[in-house]
C-alpha cells in the first residue's frame, strides 16, 4: 500500500495517520516528536472513538510533550507526576534551601503514601489518609502541613496544564498547630546574657542578634560592606544569610522574602561593640597571615573562615547556660528583641519592619500575650480613672 504526499507532509508534522486496533475497538496515532538532534523518535501512542477525534487528541499530545508538558493517562502516578515536577517546574521558582525542602517531603511522606495513586483518582481522602500517617509516625502538625502545601503546589501546575479539574491538596483539611508559648528573655536576663558573653570573640554577633532582631543565617551572613559606622544614624543592611547546603557547604545566599531585606539604624553602644570587633578580626588576620581567608564578612573563626551557624547556636546555649538561664537558641534571643520593643512602647509596625516579618499579622501573632497584657494594664489604669 503506498502513501500519499498529503499523509506523508503530515506525518512530517508529527501528524501521523490515524490506525484501527480491532482488539481495542478504538483508533490510534503515534505521536511523535523531532528530538534536538533532528532525529525522530516515537513518545505516545494516543486512541480515540474516530479518527478525526484521534489526530486531535495527537496534536495535543505532541503540544504537551514539546512544552515539557507530563501526559496524563490512565497509568499514570502521583509519583510519576512529581518527580517530573521537582525536575522541571520547581528549580528556579524557589530559594535552593527551599526546593532542597520541598524534595525531601516528596521522597519522605508523599510518595510513600501517595505515589501509587493515580493522579486522575487522587481525591482529598487520599490526602487526608497520609496527614493521618504522618501523625501516627509522630510527624509535628508543621511538617505534616508543610507536606500537604507542596503537594498542592505540585497539583497546582497539573491544575494549569489541565491535568486536573481541582487541587485536592487545597481541599483537604490541615493539621491544626498547636499554638506553644515563645521564651523571651525579661529586661533583666536580657542584661545579665549582656554580661555573660561579653568577653567572648563573637559577642558582637550575640549582641547584634538582641539589639536588631536578627535571625540565625542572616547574622552570620554579615559582611562589612553591609555595615556603616559612620554614617548618622549608623546603618546596618540584612541583604543575604549564610547556610549550609547539601554537597556544597556553606553558601551565602539571598533571603527567603522580600520583606527580609531591611536597613536598621545601629544602637550607640553596638556601633562601639562592632569597632572593638573589627580591631580584634584585623589583630586576628594579621596573626594568621597567608592562612587567612579574606571573605569580608564580620564573624569569622580565627582563621577569616565563615562561621558555622550550629556552631554559632550551640556555642549561644552553652552562655546562657553558664550563666545560670539555662538552654536558650538564637531563635529566642531574636524573639527577645521584639518583645523588648514592644515593653518600650514601639508600634507594632515598626517591631514588624525592624525583625523582617513577612507583614504585620505576623509581627501581631507572635506577640498576641504581650498585647493581651497591655490591655489589662489599659483596664487597669481606667479602673483607678473613673471607680478610683
Amino acid at each position: 500500500m503506498t502513501t500519499s504526499a498529503n499523509d506523508q507532509s503530515k506525518r512530517a508534522n508529527g501528524d501521523a495517520r490515524p490506525y484501527f486496533d480491532a482488539a481495542k475497538n478504538m483508533w490510534k496515532v503515534a505521536v511523535e516528536l523531532e528530538s534536538k538532534d533532528g532525529t525522530r523518535r516515537q513518545r505516545k501512542i494516543v486512541a480515540a472513538k474516530t479518527p478525526v477525534a484521534a489526530r486531535a487528541l495527537a496534536r495535543q499530545t505532541r503540544e504537551q510533550l514539546a512544552a515539557g508538558v507530563p501526559v496524563t493517562r490512565e497509568n499514570h502516578t502521583v509519583a510519576s507526576y512529581l518527580k517530573w515536577w521537582e525536575s522541571v517546574v520547581l528549580p528556579g521558582t524557589v530559594s535552593e534551601g527551599t526546593e532542597t525542602t520541598y524534595k525531601g517531603n516528596i521522597r519522605l511522606y508523599i510518595i510513600p503514601s501517595l505515589g501509587k495513586v493515580r493522579l486522575i483518582k487522587l481525591t482529598p481522602g487520599h490526602v487526608t489518609a497520609m496527614m493521618r500517617t504522618m501523625e501516627a509516625k509522630g510527624l509535628s502538625p508543621a511538617t505534616r502541613n508543610g507536606a500537604k502545601k507542596v503537594l498542592g503546589r505540585a497539583l497546582r501546575r497539573a491544575m494549569q496544564e489541565e491535568l486536573l479539574h481541582r487541587n485536592v491538596a487545597y481541599i483537604a483539611d490541615g493539621a491544626r498547630l498547636n499554638r506553644t508559648e515563645r521564651r523571651s528573655f525579661t529586661l533583666d536576663q536580657a542584661k545579665t546574657v549582656l554580661a555573660a558573653f561579653k568577653e567572648d570573640r563573637l559577642a558582637a554577633g550575640y549582641e547584634m542578634t538582641l539589639a536588631l532582631g536578627l535571625r540565625l543565617g542572616e547574622v552570620t551572613g554579615l559582611s562589612w560592606d553591609d555595615i556603616d559606622l559612620d554614617t548618622t544614624p549608623p546603618i546596618l543592611a540584612v541583604r543575604r544569610q549564610l547556610q549550609r547546603r547539601p554537597r556544597k557547604g556553606l553558601v551565602l545566599c539571598d533571603l527567603k522574602t522580600p520583606k527580609s531585606f531591611r536597613t536598621l539604624a545601629i544602637p550607640d553602644h553596638l556601633v562601639a561593640t562592632l569597632r572593638h570587633h573589627r580591631a580584634t578580626q584585623a589583630a586576628e588576620r594579621l596573626s594568621a597571615g597567608p592562612h587567612w581567608e579574606d571573605n569580608g564578612l564580620v564573624l569569622t573563626t580565627p582563621y577569616g573562615r565563615p562561621i558555622d551557624p550550629s556552631n554559632f547556636r550551640h556555642d549561644f546555649a552553652k552562655i546562657t547556660t553558664a550563666a545560670g538561664l539555662g538552654a536558650w537558641t538564637i531563635h529566642e534571643l531574636r524573639h527577645s528583641a521584639g518583645s523588648l520593643l514592644f515593653a518600650m512602647g514601639v508600634p507594632m509596625k515598626v517591631i514588624s519592619e525592624t525583625l523582617g516579618h513577612s507583614s504585620e499579622r505576623v509581627t501581631s501573632e507572635i506577640y498576641v500575650h504581650l498585647q493581651a497584657e497591655h490591655r489589662m494594664v489599659a483596664a487597669d489604669a481606667m479602673s483607678r480613672a473613673l471607680w478610683g
